[in-house]
């Protein structure tokens, strides 16, 4: 018997402009990637694997959803998703959060990516760290010096001990 080997991607919708997003749907999204399979890429790939694309899990709240394909055409409907790039004038693209080989890595992969990681829709609050302004919870608006000093680096050196660090880039 012979085992159908399978990719899951799992990807986040992002709106350029928050006001005319769309919400999510399994129709909605099965829809506009097969359109937008057969724009970019051809009739004839999409035919290829349009028997094993199936939307698996949808989140409406974060724009994440997980699209099973078969292991041969995974790199072709990447190639696809990352051609998208508006949904009716509206920019939007899509970002590749995982690819795995099972729903339960993908499940592991946005434990440990979103537990940890920034949300990409706030960017007025990564701009505003840059520039060194701070919002309270009155929503008043603070500033602090822009450039600042770690007492870590001057404690230890500068971090040139000599020492190789590999114990922390294991995964």
């Amino acid at each position: 018997m012979v085992r159908l080997k399978n990719r899951y991607l799992m990807t986040e919708v992002i709106w350029h402009d928050n006001e005319k997003s769309t919400q999510l749907s399994d129709s909605w999204l099965f829809q506009f990637i097969s359109n937008e399979v057969k724009e970019k890429l051809g009739e004839l790939t999409y035919e290829a694997f349009k028997k094993t694309l199936k939307i698996i899990y949808v989140n409406p709240d974060t724009n994440i959803f997980i699209i099973r394909v078969s292991f041969e055409y995974y790199k072709s409907l990447w190639t696809a998703l990352t051609l998208i790039t508006s949904y009716y004038g509206v920019p939007i693209y899509f970002r590749m959060v995982h690819v795995g080989g099972s729903i339960r890595l993908c499940q592991k992969a946005a434990i440990k990516i979103f537990g940890k990681q920034i949300s990409v829709y706030d960017k007025n609050k990564i701009l505003r760290n840059e520039k060194g302004e701070t919002i309270d919870n009155n929503n008043n608006k603070n500033e602090e010096p822009s450039i600042k000093m770690d007492s870590d680096d001057d404690e230890n050196g500068g971090g040139d001990d000599g020492e190789d660090n590999d114990s922390e880039m294991k995964d």
